[in-house]
């Protein structure tokens, strides 16, 4: 029996640019997150994204990476030549640098496996591989904005493997909405925390799958972001909600870390329990297969793991 190949979920550009001066994309604005750099900024933890590579020459994501590694034998080696990595890794760690965008956690570092090649498409080996090489590297989180139809037990026993050695694994629901239980591999397994999208409005975006596996929503609608090989673009999908909440995971995490806290935040359980607690209900009410638990709430995840 063949194994399911892996790939992009279809996806936006909405368009390319070049910024000049520093910006802060709306998600960003709208969740709250510039206040909470005060507390955090994501320092110390280490983001494993496993996509198309990384533009590793860009002035806002070349401080931030710590790996890069290629294992699709792409010709642009660990260089994204896609472009969708770059632009997810930028969501999460852009760095606050007086010009282009600015990350979640603009200190948080980046481990950048690329397990999807230049067309955007993975085998289940290299996405295996990438797994096991991510969690040798130390990383704290692995965000993972790509999916399958069918599921893959050898990807699904390598996260399971990372998530018992404590580390957080974020997946993008798809991208295969309005219809129901249509949430994508490896977002499908009841292991993953599985995110959804919505746009400005808080509302939820036309193209976000459905189903009983999605956990929570994020911004994913026209989210601005670095592109390769210096420049910046504006693209939609869960895929750009993903590493929204892979930063804010990154900025709740190193709080807990300096701080601590009368909740725990060390297990993939942890953190679902963390994110449906604090997070504001939408849709129906409770849990619902369109928001999961609801719209991430930033801030009250990060008071609650402190306090």
């Amino acid at each position: 029996m063949s194994r399911p190949i892996h790939r992009l979920p279809p996806f936006k550009v909405d368009k390319v640019m070049l910024a000049t001066a520093e910006t802060i994309d709306w998600g960003l604005k709208l969740f709250g997150i510039p206040p909470l750099w005060k507390e955090t900024q994501g320092e110390g933890i280490k983001v494993s994204v496993l996509d198309t590579g990384i533009a590793l020459e860009h002035p806002d994501l070349q401080p931030a990476i710590l790996e890069a590694r290629d294992f699709t034998r792409s010709p642009s080696a660990a260089y994204d030549a896609q472009g969708h990595g770059t632009h997810v890794s930028g969501i999460i760690a852009a760095r606050r640098n007086a010009h282009g965008i600015v990350g979640v956690a603009p200190e948080s570092k980046i481990i950048s496996a690329k397990v999807l090649n230049d067309e955007g498409v993975g085998t289940s080996q290299d996405i295996v591989a990438g797994i096991q090489w991510a969690v040798e590297k130390g990383a704290d989180i692995l965000s993972m904005s790509l999916g399958s139809s069918e599921p893959d037990e050898e990807i699904h026993q390598a996260l399971l493997l990372a998530i018992s050695k404590g580390i957080f694994v974020i997946t993008a629901a798809g991208n295969e909405g309005p219809d129901l239980d249509t949430v994508g591999y490896p977002a499908g397994f009841p292991e993953m925390v599985a995110v959804g999208s919505i746009d400005r409005r808080k509302r939820l975006s036309q193209f976000s799958s459905r189903g009983r596996q999605v956990d929570v929503v994020a911004p994913g609608d026209e989210i601005t972001s670095c592109y390769p090989p210096r420049s910046y673009a504006t693209l939609s999908g869960t895929s750009m909600a993903t590493p929204f909440i892979s930063g804010v995971v990154a900025l709740a995490l190193a709080k807990h870390r300096k701080m601590g806290g009368k909740t725990p935040l060390r297990t993939q359980q942890d953190l679902i329990e963390h994110l449906c607690r604090t997070s504001a209900d939408a849709g129906p009410a409770g849990f619902d297969p369109l928001y999961g638990c609801g719209i991430v709430d930033p801030n009250k995840l990060i008071q609650g793991v402190k306090s």
